[in-house]
């Protein structure tokens, strides 16, 4: 447990902060039909994509997708529904242009000052279902059908979506990888659930502290906002 996070700016107001969609660990999420993906012909959606296409990477520019992974996912009024709620993320949350769904285990990077002071790097991967509550970032009814594509590389991978988000992609490793492949040798830092929440609270607290209304929905107006979804 990293508890330095909630060490530094706990509050009562953070500690409000309650979800009551469970988390999720980031995992091979897929990103949902009709995201836009930075490749090396422009901004393209996801579904349009095929094996070998080129895409922009954070660190290692432009790479050739290895496989492509289509799936429907149909929630239903069931403890796994409300589990994978998709997370919808307003416009310049997370400095994308234009809002988005997500699934909740899609691991999204983050940077932040906490990090730094703590991992010595400002960067970490992060499950998108800890995001709840952070500039109008909120988790979606149940009841809905999701349309999904998994991209993989041939190794770990962060990609651009939707003009601003950082997305994490991990590489279909077999278990001899996991096995032979020490932590400190992943590129990312990938945090629990639990840690990541920590350091949302946080950084939900921080933004209280600079900007007027924005605990009170998108942009501080007082009204999230939504989209359909369907």
């Amino acid at each position: 447990m990293l508890d330095w996070f909630a060490k530094r700016n706990a509050s009562p107001m953070a500690e409000a902060f309650t979800t009551e969609y469970p988390m999720v660990a980031t995992g091979h999420a897929g990103f949902l039909a009709g995201t836009m993906v930075a490749t090396a012909a422009g901004w393209r959606p996801v579904d349009a994509l095929s094996s070998g296409d080129e895409v922009l990477t954070f660190d290692h520019g432009m790479r050739p997708i290895k496989s492509i992974e289509r799936r429907t996912l149909v929630l239903g009024d069931t403890a796994s529904a409300q589990e994978m709620a998709p997370v919808y993320i307003p416009r310049d949350a997370l400095g994308n242009r234009n809002p988005l769904w997500v699934k909740p285990e899609q691991g999204v990077v983050i940077e932040h000052d906490l990090l730094e002071d703590a991992l010595g790097d400002p960067f970490a991967v992060v499950p998108a279902c800890a995001l709840e509550g952070y500039r109008g970032i909120t988790r979606a009814p149940q009841q809905v059908t999701m349309e999904t594509v998994v991209l993989s590389f041939d190794e770990d991978e962060v990609v651009y979506i939707e003009a601003g988000v950082l997305a994490f992609c991990p590489a279909q490793h077999d278990l001899m990888h996991y096995c032979v492949t020490k932590q400190a040798d992943e590129l990312y830092s990938i945090l629990s659930a639990t840690e990541a929440r920590e350091l949302v609270i946080d950084m939900i607290t921080e933004d209280s502290f600079w900007t007027p209304g924005a605990m009170a929905g998108n942009g501080g107006t007082g009204e999230p906002q939504y989209a359909a979804f369907a």
